[in-house]
Order: C-alpha cells, then structure tokens, then sequence
C-alpha cells in the first residue's frame, strides 16, 4: 500500500493529509476477497475510515502533536495492512460430493 502524507504550516498551524495512493497486486486481490481494512480515527475526530479510499486532514497546534500523530496513524495503518495481507482464503472453492 502506499499512502502520500502532505504536511504544512501555515498561519501557526500545522496541517497533516494522508491520502491512499494505490495497493499492490497481493493487496488488491486480497481487499476484493476480504473487503477494504478500516482504520478507527476516533481519537482524532474521525471516526473509523476505509483505507481503500483514505483521504483525511488533520490540523494541530503543535508540530509535537503532528509528528506524533503522524507516527501513530502510519503504524495503525501499517497493522491493519499487515492482518489483511496475512488473511487466507479457506472457504473458496468447489468440490463434488455423491449423495
């Protein structure tokens, strides 16, 4: 997965973005079998998000506040990304039986 994190300052504020850039093959093949994983921002205001679409802003007072938002989120999302990418698929399948 790759996520693009804009940051800025402006005005004495600090401004953090992630945004889902794209998925590997591995990762698109295992989202359309499992479903997109969601990450819960609901410390940060925003409830739980679909990382599939992910597009959030952020605003902070501090650069501290950003920084370690920004650490927090990436491992959050790291996490999630690494239990999607681990799920396997033991349902699918065909089989014939003789009644």
């Amino acid at each position: 997965m790759r996520v693009k994190i804009q940051k800025s300052l402006s005005r004495g504020e600090y401004f953090v973005s992630f945004q889902t850039v794209g998925f590997n093959e591995e990762e698109t093949e295992k989202i359309n079998k499992f479903g997109p994983p969601k990450v819960d921002f609901s410390s940060d205001g925003l409830g739980e998000q679909n990382l599939e679409g992910l597009d959030i802003s952020l605003r902070f007072d501090t650069q501290e506040q950003a920084e370690e938002t920004v650490n927090r989120i990436q491992n959050l999302i790291r996490e999630n990304m690494d239990q999607l990418r681990a799920k396997i698929d033991t349902f699918s399948g065909e089989e014939i039986i003789e009644l």
